[in-house]
């Protein structure tokens, strides 16, 4: 999927029907848009999910961040992900040398656990 149609795709979603819990972190639920980012960003971008079960959940349970923004900036098939703490303090930083995910500017929130998209806050 390109970035265009997974950014109109994801723009449906503003609230979610059905949680998804992490198969790693147990702790760690997802919505239906996060899902859906999963399932047709690139070739699958589950091993997003997998980088936010491990290393986001525990920086939001270890630092006692309940709100965190997170946003992955892809460019040439390499992605940038950052965390916050929702007033621009930067909290994580991680570097992907190679995705299939689309170019493009993809922003989520962790709140308490749970992965959504903005839209869906």
């Amino acid at each position: 999927m390109d970035d265009q149609t997974l950014a109109t795709g994801l723009r449906q979603f503003i609230g979610t029907d059905q949680w998804y819990r992490h198969g790693i972190n147990r702790n760690m639920v997802y919505t239906d848009g996060v899902k859906f980012f999963a399932d047709h960003a690139g070739g699958g971008a589950y091993w997003f999910l997998d980088i936010m079960a491990t290393e986001l959940m525990e920086i939001q349970t270890r630092d006692d961040e309940p709100f965190i923004a997170i946003h992955m900036r892809v460019n040439d098939n390499k992605a940038t992900i950052t965390a916050d703490d929702g007033n621009g303090k930067e909290l994580w930083k991680r570097a992907i040398e190679w995705t299939d995910c689309p170019h493009g500017n993809w922003e989520f929130y962790l709140i308490d656990g749970t992965l959504l998209l903005p839209s869906e806050y």
